[in-house]
């Protein structure tokens, strides 16, 4: 009997060993299938991220090249190279954007619209689709071997606010022959343009600079940028708000001449200092010029009408005199951010071209910023030279010394507040006040030639603290032909720049 019970324990015992093995296989089956599935399900989610991260950077490439001339098939190659980079093969990924007007849905320009991207006022914004599979790693067992995934971004570049600051001093006609018509600023005014006869006149260097600047212009992407114009010579003027209308704004630009002085009754007057032989003649109702004897065919340049006027009794102070009031042109740029409709999400940018320094403080209120002590200065020129040539620079209105900077503000100037602390100070008020971006050109020798007091570059130096101010960048034009390049350089760096 103890035999027979010893025997059924042992199969008892062998019963239940098989049958904890087959919960243990059972088990070991579900806890394989769970952690296969939690696999599979992070593939999921690390395929899905990265597809979203692609597609993000697809959407910011696609933003990035949102301008001008950009076709919807370019930004679409654009976002599928960018998702080729990060490893997602999509050829059906497609870019949206607003299309104006709408496209019909058997317009084959349908599928890039997106409704909810268009906004008033217009902001530039792309929205990349794209798709995937997320390759599985267990459950091909039971037959599926990926499964879709999808993703989209919506990425924007700022719409742009730009100021055009344009000096249009009488110097830039620097480039036509000393002693021609072509240097008085009234005769190239009105000259035929043998180039573009869509431009006003044909003064040299100032046909380049409007070439330039509307070469620029094409660059931007209308009506979601805009664009104001501002000049500058012994005032400032606004020659336009911003405007979204591109052929308005081309034809401002195409139109704009050079500062050609202010009218006199005035005769002959005394000779220029350093002038031996020289007489100044004013042609009766014509603005101030000054011409050789005795035939009165050689331009000198401007005269200055100021000793004629009873308000500026006390000659020879020459602050009606000057034209490069750089101080005036930004003032006047940065007060364009404040007229309605003010667009907050939109990138302002200054750009200030000059040729010259600042010798000219004439604010809006009347006030010229040209101490006394600056009233004997004088560029000096070599004239055993032919033309004569710029040695140094010592503008009137301004110390010459480019690291003073005077008690202001411009609404209480300090005694010794000149022309030079006047820029200085509405480079900031653009920069620091209004937030806005400032590239600056110079252009030609006056820039760059020393000055006498301290040696420095003082159109350099003033136009390079600007630009670091305002974040922007500082380029430097030896002459005309150079500009189209800058101004390319400048609507690159733009275009980057995706908020304000």
């Amino acid at each position: 009997m103890s035999d027979l019970f010893k025997n059924s324990k042992k199969r008892l015992s062998r019963m239940e060993r098989g049958q904890v093995l087959m919960v243990v296989a059972v088990a070991i089956v579900g806890i394989i299938a769970v952690i296969g599935i939690a696999l599979d399900v992070g593939v999921m989610f690390v395929e899905n991220a990265r597809l979203r991260r692609a597609v993000d950077s697809a959407a910011l490439a696609a933003a990035l090249q949102y301008r001008e001339n950009y076709s919807v098939d370019e930004l679409d190659r654009s976002a599928i190279e960018f998702l080729r980079l990060n490893g997602i093969n999509d050829p059906n990924a497609i870019v949206q954007m607003c299309i104006d007007p709408a496209p019909a849905p058997s317009d084959p320009d349908f599928i890039h619209y997106d409704a909810a991207l268009c906004t008033n006022p217009p902001r530039k914004f792309v929205k990349v689709v794209a798709s995937g599979r997320a390759n599985l790693a267990f459950l091909p067992v039971i037959g599926i071997n990926s499964v879709p995934i999808a993703a989209e971004a919506i990425s924007e570049t700022a719409s742009v606010d730009v100021v055009l600051v344009i000096d249009r001093s009488e110097s830039m006609t620097y480039d036509a022959n000393p002693g021609t018509p072509e240097r008085d600023p009234s005769q190239c005014n009105v000259a035929a343009n043998p180039i573009d006869g869509s431009y006003q006149g044909y003064c040299l260097p100032f046909f380049k600079v409007k070439e330039a600047a509307v070469k620029f212009i094409d660059t931007l992407y209308f009506p979601y940028d805009r664009v104001a114009v501002v000049t500058f010579d012994k005032d400032a003027k606004k020659i336009m708000d911003f405007s979204n209308v591109k052929s308005d704004i081309v034809t401002a630009i195409k139109g704009l001449t050079v500062f050609e002085g202010d009218e006199t009754a005035s005769g002959p007057v005394p000779v220029p200092p350093g002038l031996p032989g020289i007489n100044a003649i004013y042609p009766n109702g014509l603005p101030s010029r000054y011409y050789q004897p005795p035939l009165f065919t050689q331009y000198l340049g401007l005269g200055c009408p100021q000793r004629d006027l009873p308000s500026f009794p006390n000659y020879p102070d020459p602050s009606p005199c000057t034209t490069t009031n750089i101080g005036a042109g930004l003032l006047y740029a940065g007060d364009e951010f404040n007229v309605p409709p003010v667009r907050t999400n939109s990138l302002w940018v200054v750009i200030l071209l000059t040729d010259g320094v600042a010798n000219a403080g004439y604010d809006t209120n009347g006030i010229y910023f040209c101490p006394q002590t600056t009233w004997g200065n004088y560029d000096t020129y070599d004239y055993n030279q032919s033309p004569p040539v710029l040695i140094s620079v010592k503008p009137k209105c301004n110390d010459g010394i480019s690291t003073t900077r005077h008690p202001g503000p411009p609404s209480a100037p300090g005694p010794n507040y000149d022309a030079e602390d006047y820029a200085y100070d509405e480079a900031d008020f653009v920069a620091d006040g209004q937030n806005a971006l400032i590239f600056t050109i110079g252009l030609g020798a006056n820039v760059i030639t020393p000055s006498t007091v301290d040696g420095t570059h003082l159109g350099e130096v003033f136009l390079t603290y600007a630009a670091n101010e305002g974040k922007g960048l500082y380029n430097y034009a030896p002459n005309g032909a150079a500009l189209a390049e800058i101004f390319r350089k400048i609507a690159d760096n733009i275009a980057t720049r995706l908020t304000h």
